[in-house]
């Protein structure tokens, strides 16, 4: 026998199909259970509440919570600490003969495979200026005969 009642969450009106039914659906159900529960919608999402409210109005932290807490400044405590910069002469240095020596190992086995890769050189220029003027005396004494 179905019997016009209301919700005991959302106070609507519905017809229950048993005599047992006080929720209208099952999401009011889930929402009362919640509200009953001490349970706080948190961003998509029902979480249950562990935190206390004392009398003048000041939350009241359990002590797993402060222990976490504490736990976790104490991480980033340490965190912040390992970030501080520090120079050391040492590896500078290192960090420099390892330069030098990349670039002397690339320069050498492009000179060696690939000459026509590398960048003119100050000799490489005398060299075509020279050269340049070899021709151009040659042109000369060719015109002069």
């Amino acid at each position: 026998m179905k019997k016009i009642r209301n919700c005991k969450h959302c106070y609507e009106t519905f017809e229950s199909r048993r005599s047992n039914h006080v929720y209208c659906s099952p999401s009011c159900k889930t929402k009362a259970s919640y509200k009953r529960n001490n349970y706080k919608y948190i961003s998509g999402h029902y979480k249950k509440q562990d935190v206390e409210v004392e009398e003048n109005g000041q939350l009241m932290i359990p002590d797993n919570v402060s222990s976490q807490i504490q736990s976790l400044e104490d991480k980033l405590a340490a965190f912040q600490e390992s970030l501080k910069p520090t120079i050391n002469a040492a590896e500078i240095g290192n960090a420099a003969i390892g330069s030098a020596t990349a670039d002397a190992t690339i320069y050498g086995l492009k000179k060696l495979f690939n000459p026509s890769s590398l960048h003119a050189t100050k000799g490489d220029i005398e060299k075509l200026k020279n050269s340049i003027n070899d021709l151009s005396n040659l042109i000369m004494n060719i015109k002069n005969i």
